[in-house]
């Protein structure tokens, strides 16, 4: 997500798709597993579970934005096609 966003329907694609790659990698990741009897365990385990649902609050997110990156590039698509339908016309 480090890259150049090319403001033409090709680039808010590619940024959708990054999204939701990012979004994917998030959410596949677990909070995981942890055994043992020491009290600090249990602080452990609750802060991979906060952690956790911050990674599937981020997760969703990023979905929700790749979607409308997605949505966006169709309108820009349409209406970039319009317009130069229009010039063609005119000219």
């Amino acid at each position: 997500m480090t890259q150049r966003l090319s403001v033409d329907g090709q680039g808010l694609n590619a940024a959708a798709a990054d999204s939701a790659e990012a979004a994917a990698l998030l959410d596949a990741s677990g909070p995981g597993t942890i055994s043992g009897d020491q009290p600090s365990h249990v602080g452990v385990v609750a802060i991979r579970a906060a952690v956790a649902s911050v990674r599937a609050a981020q997760s969703a997110r990023l979905a929700q934005n790749g979607s409308a990156m997605s949505t966006a590039s169709a309108v820009y698509i349409l209406t970039d096609d319009g317009a130069a339908h229009d010039i063609t016309r005119t000219v």
